[in-house]
């Protein structure tokens, strides 16, 4: 037969060492004869560790060719959903013929899957040159083409090849009859299955009574005259079938080239139909982000597919979107979370609002917030403090609102979600998949609202490539089994009863329940990091019990506190080429903090009231004296000292270095003992007498305006009589302390004058 002629053929020549991908375009080019299929991996492959690769003859060619376009792929699946749909992609990608069965049936028995198959194949009885596999759609992926197919299955000289399981199902007692093997796993597993249809035709037709596939193949096998007779072999050491299940363990995602492959470690093999269940489905859909030339280094192949434009829809003609806000605990930097989801480049015509808050801290805000636009929306509905609905029920009204209103998608934000980019509904419509999150990640950390694996009780866990995802180091769209704080959702997934989420899952929290619930309805959740979408905040150590408690976020929220609080300009000084202002000699003037920062910190100052008397005796003090007093607030009264030695060491120290050249304290961050708010006021301390700071240097910070909050005012350089009175709110005058310095505060004849000082390096 020509199986049999090709098995003499492809066993003639073995190549003896491992070939790598450049090399094999090198072997190719020369002659232009074909190497075959398998040398694509370009890694070592089966028992005897050999690579088998090598040229072909053009009567091999013809040979293989000729089979591998006789295979027909069959699966069995009783309605579209995206296993199916993923599976039908990867037979597409590797131009494979595949036919679906049982669609539009209804939910389909093993027995009734089983007829199905048997009907098919009896079209193909005579047909000795057709091959067939069978397997599993929801759950599997096709990792390589027909070509490479055909040359693993002749390898094993027979007529049937099966894929092998670890465990014996769905009858132990029935272990000890199965053949034992050297090295492998001993039992099969029906959910991968090739061979010639012509015998996989007859072989099923020999127990009309069996109760499924898995059944009636493993009768067969363990009698060793039907063994022989139809020509049944396991693939034991997953040299076509990686069945995942116990398995995870053994296999690895690798790249030849622009190829991704998943290579079975413990027997040095590269299966081809890669088979997941519903234990190991998470790890599959992993892989699957990535093979069937989803992913490769060069970029995202799959990101590309059935995506949609937008860019020539006017604005009448959008999708209707219903955005869900839901404001759950007590959330830093939440006035711009509102800012941002106003500042939506999406018609507010085509958007309904859902909203949902049970913090009374954030009360005002929100009403404050919904007054303002509610004019501007298709529709705003808001869910009242005071009626106390629990976040499981209105997440779910959301979608009930979502359908009210004929919406097209429903795009969920949690309050820790800042979208950055105000384009991000566009271009996850754009992206047109059911279920997709933007990913979004805490700045410099490595939380994000997107699991990349989960434990065995449903928890988090760290896929092999979660860090390079979070870190963007690898961009595209990943199929993951968790997302939470914001997603956008497909009318078609929640209008369907099959597929509709819900945030209820026995006492789980509601993100954890919609994910699992997602899970097992086998709705693929996307996270997608093709371009940056924005960031998450830190709300686990938010402490409202502060006045303006942002403030207190610099190191839980960096990259917010910078946003709303560090001067747009800071970092020109830095910049190695930037003159530096230095109004006075040796004095350097610096911009640090927004007017935001100034006017906050002096509300707090104030509404701690605890003012200093300006006397000698002063017992905030270790030795209770203060030679040189002023009406003060020290940062430690208000619980700041910690939050402001964290800015002297990230935004004073660089600033330093680049101002006083040579002079590095090289014991660390900054050292500073005195750190407080001065108020100057004509009827109560006007001025400052001349003095010494007991510091190596100083920074003097404006906290308002001259010639408009106060008159007068300023800071003179005895030494040098010079003056800086046109001080600049949130710019800071930095000096030596000791010994050249000496200066005084000039009289404040109206208003009150604020500033910060702070002696550094005492």
């Amino acid at each position: 037969t020509n199986i049999a002629a090709l098995v003499i053929l492809m066993t003639s020549v073995i190549c003896e060492q491992s070939i790598n991908s450049s090399t094999l375009e090198d072997l190719d080019a020369e002659e232009h004869v074909p190497l075959t299929a398998g040398c694509v991996v370009g890694h070592p492959r089966g028992e005897d560790g050999q690579e088998y690769c090598r040229r072909l003859t053009k009567e091999e060619v013809k040979i293989r060719d000729n089979l591998a376009n006789n295979i027909l792929v069959i699966t069995i699946a009783d309605e579209k959903t995206d296993g199916l749909a993923r599976f039908i992609r990867s037979g597409d990608i590797y131009k494979y013929k595949v036919k679906v069965l049982g669609e539009g049936l209804g939910e389909l028995s093993n027995r009734k899957q089983l007829d199905l198959l048997r009907e098919e194949l009896n079209a193909y009885k005579d047909d000795k040159d057709k091959l067939v596999l069978y397997t599993t759609s929801q759950s599997a992926v096709l990792s390589a083409g027909p070509s490479r197919l055909v040359e693993e299955f002749q390898r094993f000289e027979t007529n049937v090849l099966i894929s092998a399981d670890g465990f014996c199902w769905p009858d132990r007692t029935l272990e000890p009859e199965y053949p034992k093997v050297e090295r492998g796993k001993r039992y099969l597993n029906s959910e991968g299955l090739f061979g010639r249809a012509s015998i996989l035709q007859e072989l099923l037709a020999s127990d009309p009574d069996a109760k499924s596939l898995q059944v009636l193949l493993t009768a067969a096998f363990i009698k060793e005259t039907s063994r022989k007779q139809y020509g049944i072999k396991v693939d034991h050491m997953s040299h076509v079938f990686q069945n995942l299940n116990g398995a995870t363990g053994d296999v690895e995602l690798r790249f030849a080239g622009r190829e991704a492959y998943i290579q079975n470690t413990l027997y040095n093999t590269v299966p081809i139909i890669i088979n997941g269940n519903a234990h190991t489905n998470t790890v599959l859909n992993t892989f699957s982000s990535y093979l069937a030339q989803s992913w490769n280094p060069e970029g995202c192949k799959a990101c590309w597919e059935n995506m949609k434009s937008l860019e020539k829809v006017d604005d009448k003609d959008l999708p209707s979107v219903t955005i869900g806000v839901f404001i759950e605990k007590e959330t830093p930097f939440f006035e711009e979370f509102l800012m941002k989801i106003e500042g939506l480049k999406y018609p507010a015509s085509k958007i309904d609002l859902f909203i949902h808050n049970t913090v009374e801290y954030h009360a005002e805000l929100v009403n404050g917030w919904i007054e303002s636009i509610k004019d501007d929306y298709a529709s705003v509905k808001q869910i009242p403090l005071e009626d106390n609905v629990k976040e499981w029920h209105a997440r779910n009204s959301a979608i009930d609102y979502c359908l009210e209103k004929s919406c097209d998608y429903l795009l969920v934000v949690d309050s820790e979600a800042h979208l950055n980019n105000p384009f991000v509904l566009k271009l996850l419509i754009e992206q047109n998949r059911d279920l997709v999150a933007p990913m979004l990640s805490r700045p410099y950390k490595a939380w994000s609202n997107f699991w990349g694996a989960i434990t065995s009780d449903g928890f988090y866990a760290r896929s092999m490539d979660y860090m390079d995802i979070v870190q963007n180091t690898r961009r595209g769209l990943w199929n993951v089994p968790y997302i939470n704080s914001c997603y956008l959702m497909a009318k078609s997934v929640f209008e369907n009863k099959k597929t509709r989420p819900s945030y209820i899952n026995k006492l789980q929290e509601p993100d954890m329940a919609f994910a699992e619930n997602l899970r097992e309805k086998g709705v693929f959740m996307y996270v997608s990091n093709r371009v940056d979408f924005g960031h998450l905040v830190n709300a686990e150590t938010f402490d409202t019990t502060h006045l303006h408690p942002e403030l207190w976020e610099i190191s839980s929220n960096r990259w917010d506190w910078e946003q709303r609080y560090l001067h747009v300009n800071y970092t020109h000084a830095l910049n190695e080429n930037s003159t530096l202002e230095m109004p006075c000699p040796d004095v350097y003037w610096f911009p640090i903090f927004t007017e935001r920062f100034a006017e906050e910190l002096i509300e707090v100052m104030e509404n701690h009231g605890s003012w200093s008397a300006g006397s000698n005796e002063d017992a905030r003090l270790e030795g209770g004296y203060e030679s040189v007093p002023t009406i003060d607030i020290h940062m430690k009264q208000v619980g700041y000292e910690e939050q402001w030695l964290e800015i002297l060491h990230l935004y004073i120290q660089p600033l330093q270095l680049r101002a006083y050249e040579g002079y590095n304290n090289e014991v660390g961050p900054p050292r500073a003992i005195m750190n407080f708010v001065v108020r100057y006021k004509p009827e109560e301390q006007p001025f400052l007498r001349p003095h010494h700071d007991t510091s190596t240097y100083t920074i003097n910070v404006a906290l308002n305006r001259p010639g408009i909050d106060f008159e007068g005012g300023g800071c003179r350089f005895v030494r040098y009589d010079c003056s800086v009175t046109n001080t600049r709110v949130g710019w800071t005058l930095m000096h030596p302390g000791r010994l050249t310095h000496l200066h005084e505060g000039l009289i404040t004849t109206a208003g009150t004058r604020y500033i910060v000082v702070s002696f550094i390096d005492p």
